[in-house]
Formats: C-alpha cells, sequence, structure tokens
C-alpha cells in the first residue's frame, strides 16, 4: 500500500475541520446522543492548535489524520481519522503498526482512548493487542507496551 505522512499545513485546515464532522458525527449523537457544533469546532480547534496534524496521503491524496504526542512515559494517540471511503482498506491498521513500531523503539507504551460507541476501532485495537487499562464514563483507555 502506498502510504505516506506529512504535517499539516494551513491550507488543511477545512478539510480536516470536514473530516472531523464526517468521521465523528455518527459516534457522537449515538455516544452522546446528540451533536453540537459549536462543542465540536472548539474540540477540533483544540486538536489543530496542538500543530501535532499528521495528513496521512494514499498516493499523495488526503485521507486521514492522526496526532501523536510524546509523554513522560508513553506515546499517546491522541486521534487517528480515516475518510469513510478509505476505511476498511488496511489505512488506519498501517498507521498504527507504523507508531507501535515506533513507540517499541523508543522502550514506551502506546496509549489511545475510544469512545464507547466506536466499536469497530475497539475491535482493531484488540487485533493489534491493545489492551484496556482504565475505563470513564464515555472512553476506554487502551495500551500496548
Amino acid at each position: 500500500m502506498t502510504i505516506s505522512t506529512r504535517s499539516a499545513e494551513p491550507s488543511d485546515y477545512h478539510w480536516l475541520l470536514d473530516l472531523h464532522h464526517t468521521v465523528y458525527r455518527e459516534l457522537i449523537i449515538r455516544e452522546f446522543g446528540y451533536w453540537d457544533d459549536d462543542e465540536e469546532l472548539g474540540l477540533f480547534l483544540k486538536s489543530w492548535e496542538t500543530k501535532n496534524i499528521e495528513v496521512v496521503l494514499k498516493h499523495d491524496k488526503p485521507v486521514g489524520m492522526f496526532i501523536m504526542l510524546r509523554q513522560d512515559d508513553y506515546l499517546w494517540l491522541d486521534e487517528i481519522q480515516i475518510e469513510p471511503q478509505y476505511q476498511n482498506l488496511g489505512i488506519g491498521t498501517e498507521i498504527i503498526v507504523q507508531l507501535i513500531l515506533k513507540a517499541r523503539k523508543l522502550g514506551l507504551p502506546l496509549r489511545l482512548r475510544v469512545l464507547h460507541a466506536n466499536q469497530d476501532a475497539v475491535r482493531l485495537y484488540q487485533r493489534l493487542g491493545f489492551r484496556q487499562i482504565s475505563s470513564v464514563e464515555h472512553h476506554d483507555v487502551l495500551e500496548l507496551f
């Protein structure tokens, strides 16, 4: 598979905002029972301001994004989003496997959180070896070491 990544650029803003809304709208409604445009814009802006967004490219076309944050004793996969038409093609798996290898090279666990409503993602993470280390009202925190 021809996948690469690059740092997000200012010109990616509107595409990334649309991706966020497209990927999350149904999940958020399923988990919380509603969608609030202002709240979701705030969450998107918080991610945008990290300046750690990597755009996932397939044949040089943007198809997704992820945010990886380095913590003192682990790597945190803060976000991963793949355009719906590119889901279930192995792109997300390939990105996560690359991040697992990076974490192992650093000798650190890789952690993430996933909405309870996102069972497709939960199954993917479990298949890759992640295990739940905590749970809160709407999310599970998973880890792979």
